[in-house]
């Protein structure tokens, strides 16, 4: 269990790290750029995300997938990468070809056509870094993988002040420095993994790369799908909103971004650790155990940020204060992937990777419904609460389907706790005397839920020889 522990705090170095950046970066923004500008910005982010979706084609799970099953890791790295590396290429090449229409796309005007270009170079550089970061978290190094995310977001930070500091107080503030403080961090990873590029001794694999490519085939679907899914909320809101609403709910979700912490933590240390546990054999119970430990801590990082809603967000200018009524909001789609995450697991270990397109599918229907329901009316709201319910399909279609494939365990307590979270982020929409003792009280129900998990704690501390947690 110490191992297990250290292994996991020196994976949360790099996201707290980064956090605690981020907590300046975003008021500074903030403070000097109007919501209506950073809502102009979200777009561009929501493009990279959606690109990012499907430029690895499935390639970056297989590769993970692939990892300890394989002897010459750089050989198996530089063969993952192929596929990925070239579409990335043509995609920069097509965003040279047509910078003028894309530019008019994303922001309205023709005059950014080389922040078009940038944003190519970008995407080439993001396929790097993905398969560099997969690497190190694969070899489990924490402290490295924690290293280049600190790294990446003080270059954000960096080239956000001096923007603003010669006077640049508009979108293009959060593009660039988003851009250039990428590919800053970028430079730094591929000084330091350059090994990974030696191509000496490389051999063209082509029965594992066609191995990889069906494993990774059904992900692009389903990642490319889950991507418009984390993306809907905000192209409604640009649809039946405007740019104002769009930047409070973009800032919003930075300060969301707390729980982001845990989320990333786990998620990096977390996936490597569960394919060597499955090869281990180690038994299920151990992996149940991790899903109740994550949900409990979950459940502390959700009710805090739901009682000192008003005095987090009052770190974003006087613009952005209605960010208060959806914070709570946001947090439970990042909790609810967290959580899937530890249910999941018998998708990726019996390589049925179609399935995750049937989640995707679950999971986007409802979000596109209740979007065109409550999004015109409500606004941000609208588009927060159909985010969280997208996203409670999500962890129900994983969960399932993981069951169907012969893992599972039970979640009783996990839907017991998501109904009174989401119920407390429903009541935090709204001002009222009533809304922080009705949260305290489902605060209290959520943590008596989950006393036998308290209890199991106990049990292997005081035995920890039946509990190999390395």
């Amino acid at each position: 269990m110490k191992n297990f522990f250290k292994r996991f705090i020196g994976f949360s170095i790099g996201p707290i790290g980064g956090a605690a950046i981020s907590f300046f970066t975003t008021p500074l923004l903030t403070s000097f750029v109007s919501p209506i500008e950073y809502g102009r910005a979200s777009m561009f982010t929501t493009l990279q995300a959606l690109v990012a979706s499907f430029i690895f084609l499935g390639m970056d799970q297989s590769y993970t997938r692939e990892y300890q099953d394989e002897d010459d890791k750089r050989n198996l790295f530089q063969n993952a990468l192929l596929v990925p590396l070239g579409v990335s290429l043509i995609i920069l090449l097509v965003l040279t070809l047509f910078s003028k229409q894309i530019s008019q796309l994303m922001f309205e005007s023709t005059e950014y056509r080389s922040t078009v270009f940038m944003f190519g170079i970008l995407i080439v550089f993001t396929v790097l870094e993905r398969f560099m970061l997969l690497s190190v978290r694969m070899q489990e190094k924490a402290i490295e993988y924690s290293t280049f995310n600190i790294v990446l977001k003080l270059a954000i930070f960096v080239v956000a002040a001096l923007m603003i500091a010669v006077g640049k107080r508009d979108f293009l503030t959060v593009v660039y420095s988003t851009i250039i403080g990428q590919l800053v961090g970028d430079a730094f990873l591929l000084f330091r993994y350059r090994d990974l590029f030696n191509i000496s001794g490389f051999r063209l694999e082509k029965k594992l790369i066609i191995q990889m490519v069906k494993f990774g085939l059904p992900l692009i679907i389903a990642t490319s799908l889950a991507s418009l899914l984390n993306s809907l909320d905000r192209l409604f809101l640009r649809a039946y909103s405007d740019f104002g609403q769009l930047g409070i709910y973009t800032a919003t979700m930075k300060i969301a971004a707390v729980i982001a912490i845990v989320k990333t933590s786990f998620t990096s240390f977390w996936v490597p650790t569960a394919y060597r546990w499955y090869d281990e054999q180690k038994p299920i119970q151990h992996f149940k155990v991790i899903s109740d430990a994550i949900l409990l801590l979950m459940t502390f990082l959700f009710f805090f940020l739901a009682f000192f809603k008003t005095p987090i967000t009052a770190i974003l200018s006087s613009d952005y204060m209605d960010s208060r009524y959806i914070l709570a909001l946001l947090c439970l789609p990042q909790i609810l992937y967290t959580l899937s995450e530890t249910t999941t697991l018998g998708i990726v270990f019996s390589r049925k990777s179609y399935l995750n397109i049937w989640v995707s599918v679950i999971s986007i229907v409802p979000s596109i419904v209740l979007n065109f329901m409550l999004t015109p009316v409500f606004g941000n709201i609208g588009a927060a609460v159909s985010n969280c319910v997208a996203y409670f399909f999500f962890f129900t279609a994983r969960t399932y389907f993981s069951n169907r494939t012969g893992f599972s365990f039970s979640v009783k307590k996990h839907y017991i706790v998501i109904v009174l979270m989401l119920i407390c982020a429903l009541i935090n929409t709204v001002d009222g005397a009533f809304v922080l003792p009705v949260s305290i009280g489902l605060f209290i129900l959520s943590l008596i839920a989950q006393i036998p998990t308290v209890k199991q704690f106990i049990t292997i501390y005081q035995e920890p020889a039946e509990w190999d947690f390395n």
